[in-house]
C-alpha cells in the first residue's frame, strides 16, 4: 500500500498537544503550561507501533532499506550507499540530533536560536511547518523546557527496516533514539517517573517526501519514552 501523501500524513500525525507528541512524548508527563487547543476534528495519533522482533540493526550483512510497491511488498533491497537512502538517513539523523539535544538555558521562542523550533523547521515540508506554527509550537516547546528546566542529550540512535516507495518520491524511516535528561525540575521527574542521566528509548516512524530534489519530513509518530530493561545477571 502506498504511503500517505504529506497532507494526509499530517492529519494522521498531528497530536492534540503538539508540544508533548512532537517534542518528546514524555509518557503522560505534560508540559506545565496548558497546551494549545487541538484543531477542529483533530485527534491524538496512535503511538508509533513497537518494532517487529529482532535487533534494530538486523541480521549481519542484510540491508534495512527496501524499495516497495503499491501493496507495500518489497521489490528489492537497497544498499546503504543508495543515494536516496543516504539522503533520507542524513535528514532523519540530523533532525533527531536537533530535537534530542536541547538546553532550557539557551532555548528561544523559535527565532533561530540553538535548539529552538526554527532549528527543526529546516527539515520539514512547508505544510508541516505551517501546521506547527499555527499551533504555537515554538512557544510550547520553549515553555516546556524553560518551565521544567529541562536539558536533554541524545546518547545514540538505531535503525529498523525502512522503505522507499517505488517512484522514490516518498519514504518511511523507522528508528530508535536513546536520550537522557541531564537536568530537570524534581517535580517534573517525579510526575513522569524519570531519573537524571538515565537512558530512555523512543521509537519513531518518520514519513518523508522528496520536494524540490530534497527530502523533507511530512509527519512523525513517536512512542512514549521507555527505560531500557536491565541486563540479566550472569553467574
Amino acid at each position: 500500500m502506498r504511503q500517505p501523501t504529506a497532507p494526509t500524513a499530517l492529519r494522521a500525525a498531528l497530536p492534540a498537544a503538539l508540544a508533548a507528541a512532537l517534542v518528546l512524548v514524555l509518557s503522560g508527563c505534560d508540559a506545565a503550561p496548558a497546551p494549545a487547543p487541538a484543531p477542529a476534528g483533530a485527534t491524538a495519533p496512535a503511538a508509533s507501533p513497537a518494532p517487529r522482533g529482532g535487533p534494530p540493526t538486523g541480521p549481519a550483512g542484510r540491508s534495512l532499506w527496501a524499495l516497495i510497491d503499491d501493496r507495500g511488498d518489497t521489490i528489492r533491497s537497497l544498499p546503504d550507499d543508495d543515494p536516496d537512502v543516504t539522503a533520507v538517513r542524513r535528514t532523519v539523523a540530523l533532525h533527531s540530533a536537533a530535537t534530542d539535544n536541547r538546553d532550557h538555558r539557551t532555548l528561544t521562542d523559535g527565532t533561530g536560536g540553538a535548539g529552538s523550533a526554527d532549528s527543526e523547521f529546516a527539515f520539514y515540508s512547508p505544510e508541516f511547518t505551517r501546521q506547527l506554527k499555527a499551533q504555537g509550537y515554538g512557544r510550547q516547546l520553549s515553555a516546556l523546557y524553560r518551565t521544567n528546566r529541562l536539558t536533554t542529550h541524545q546518547v545514540k540512535t538505531a535503525w529498523y527496516r525502512s522503505t522507499l516507495y517505488k517512484d522514490r518520491a516518498t519514504a518511511e524511516a523507522e528508528m530508535d533514539t536513546v536520550m537522557e535528561f541531564t537536568a530537570a525540575a524534581p517535580g517534573y521527574l517525579k510526575k513522569g517517573g524519570f531519573a537524571l542521566n538515565t537512558p530512555y528509548t523512543q521509537h519513531r516512524t518518520v514519513s518523508l517526501a522528496k520536494q524540490g530534489g530534497k527530502w523533507k519530513i511530512t509527519a512523525i509518530r513517536k512512542s512514549p519514552l521507555t527505560k531500557a530493561a536491565p541486563r540479566p545477571e550472569t553467574s
